[in-house]
């Protein structure tokens, strides 16, 4: 392994919050959302604590894996929040919404930031400020070729939008190749593990730099390791278990004796594989993805 993926949880959380790499998240701020960006403060930065707490036996993969997920900053205009989402999974709509509101309402009332009226006392809301979303996703969310969708409030109707936007939500899909930018097109190879061109800004080369496995420290690349692992394991036992229904719902479908009954079978013998899989701690989601069913059906399992 010389370097491992940009998408992997580790790598997401070294390269976007890191004191030493803020140019980098600045980068990104501004080639998605065509800010400046002032005096940055990671809010969560990364620490390596979290490694010794995982290899020590202090908490399991799946709990590293969630503090890993996201990137929290603010600024001097605004802040910023940001999340990889590899796997489409349940209600990924709202909780893309639900994380900048909560960044946006934990402003209010903060000391050192309010304003005062003209008798001196301190309004509360004066020191909100907008929140800059950026989701990056390694699956298809929206049904079209744009790779990035940035959404704002906006009175369709009257065609207005407020005196101030104060949540704009972004959704960057690696999937798809319809590109604004050319900064973006290089987001998109550096995120997918493209060759970067010579044209590649630097923050971004510097990016893959960071996630050169011999840059890594050995606590790090234990982490890493497991991440992979944890990764390519959930993906050979829902492979398993996908085929093992297969074979499962073909038998009961022959048993019956009808075509109908063959499908309705392999159904029967998928959902089984299901429920194993959920069992074993993967998520709906997982299944549901890796095994081509419904989300309701693996819910029904």
């Amino acid at each position: 392994m010389n370097q491992i993926l940009p998408t992997n949880d580790l790598a997401f959380k070294k390269i976007f919050a890191s004191e030493e790499n803020k140019d980098i998240l600045c980068g990104l701020i501004n080639d998605f959302f065509n800010i400046t960006v002032e005096d940055i403060e990671i809010i969560n930065p990364y620490s390596i604590d979290i490694f010794k707490k995982f290899n020590n036996g202090e908490i399991d993969i799946n709990e590293l894996r969630y503090t890993l997920r996201d990137v929290t900053a603010s600024f001097k205009t605004a802040d910023f929040v940001s999340e990889l989402q590899i796997r489409r999974t349940l209600h990924f709509s709202e909780r893309s919404m639900y994380y900048p509101m909560k960044r946006f309402c934990e402003n209010y009332n903060v000391p050192g930031r309010m304003t005062k009226d003209k008798s001196g006392k301190p309004i509360l809301y004066s020191s909100l400020k907008p929140v800059y979303a950026l989701n990056i996703l390694g699956h298809n969310h929206y049904d079209d070729d744009d790779a990035l969708r940035v959404f704002e409030m906006y009175d369709p109707i009257r065609n207005k939008r407020p005196d101030k936007q104060l949540l704009i939500v972004g959704y960057f899909e690696l999937t798809k190749c319809n590109i604004e930018t050319e900064n973006q097109k290089y987001w998109l190879d550096f995120f997918t593990s493209k060759e970067l061109s010579p044209e590649t800004p630097e923050y971004i080369k510097n990016a893959r730099n960071v996630i050169d496995f011999v840059n890594l420290g050995e606590e790090e690349r234990k982490v890493s390791e497991a991440l992979e692992k944890a990764q390519a394991t959930i993906q050979d036992e829902l492979a398993y278990s996908y085929y093992e229904g297969m074979a499962e719902g073909k038998a009961e479908g022959k048993a019956e004796g009808k075509a109908e009954g063959e499908a309705e079978g392999l159904i029967k013998g998928l959902l089984k594989a299901a429920k194993v899989m959920l069992q074993m701690g993967h998520t709906p989601e997982e299944v549901a993805a890796g095994m081509n069913l419904p989300l309701e059906k693996v819910l029904q399992a």
